[in-house]
């Protein structure tokens, strides 16, 4: 289940953390930050489609709560050190929940630009909602019905719903990578830290 697989999750990465403590007086920032990106990170991406949104509040607050923690280690704060956007935007990471959203963007700029596999192209349905036929009018998903709540946090729901929100200019990065770039900053500059 969602809850088992977050409670593994959660687990690896308090292994990790509690072991780059240990080695902390030998790391320098660069390190620091870059044994977080490889041995920790990844944790929180994992096939999080699959289970971060059918998580309750409560385990979504202790992921957030977790990779705090592996910010303060990174930046070398206090245990107590308030973690806000700006604390995100130094070490350029994504809080939890936008890591997610950043995630389920992605598939759907690989879905546009022919670099998804072939059972997520079956899951997505382009629209053209206005009547001139240009790139731009078609870099749209349509949302499918959903009455029940479980269907409502399928990542066939929720990728139209991310993906429909974002400006043109970001959909039409010219790769993958300046695609997840770009999401970030179009993160951080939303909320005013330009």
């Amino acid at each position: 289940t969602g809850e088992s697989l977050a409670f593994k999750v959660i687990n690896k990465i308090y292994g990790r953390l509690k072991f780059l403590y240990r080695k902390n007086r030998f790391l320098s920032y660069s390190l620091r930050r870059m044994l977080c990106n490889a041995l920790i990170q990844p944790h929180f991406d994992y096939a999080c489609s699959a289970w971060y949104p059918n998580l309750n509040k409560k385990l979504k607050d202790k992921l957030q709560v977790i990779q705090n923690n592996c910010i303060r280690f990174c930046l070398q704060l206090g245990n107590r050190h308030h973690i806000g956007l700006e604390e995100f935007k130094n070490i350029n990471w994504l809080p939890v929940k936008e890591r997610f959203s950043q995630q389920l963007a992605s598939n759907a700029y690989k879905f546009f630009n022919s670099k998804c596999p072939a059972y997520m192209s079956e899951i997505f349905d382009a629209t053209n909602e206005c009547h001139i036929n240009t790139r731009s009018s078609l870099l749209k998903l349509k949302l499918p019905f959903c009455k029940s709540s479980k269907g409502q946090t399928s990542p066939a729901f929720l990728t139209p719903k991310i993906w429909n929100t974002l400006p043109q200019e970001l959909k039409l990065s010219k790769t993958t990578d300046n695609f997840k770039h770009g999401f970030k900053r179009h993160y951080f500059n939303k909320n005013n830290f330009d």
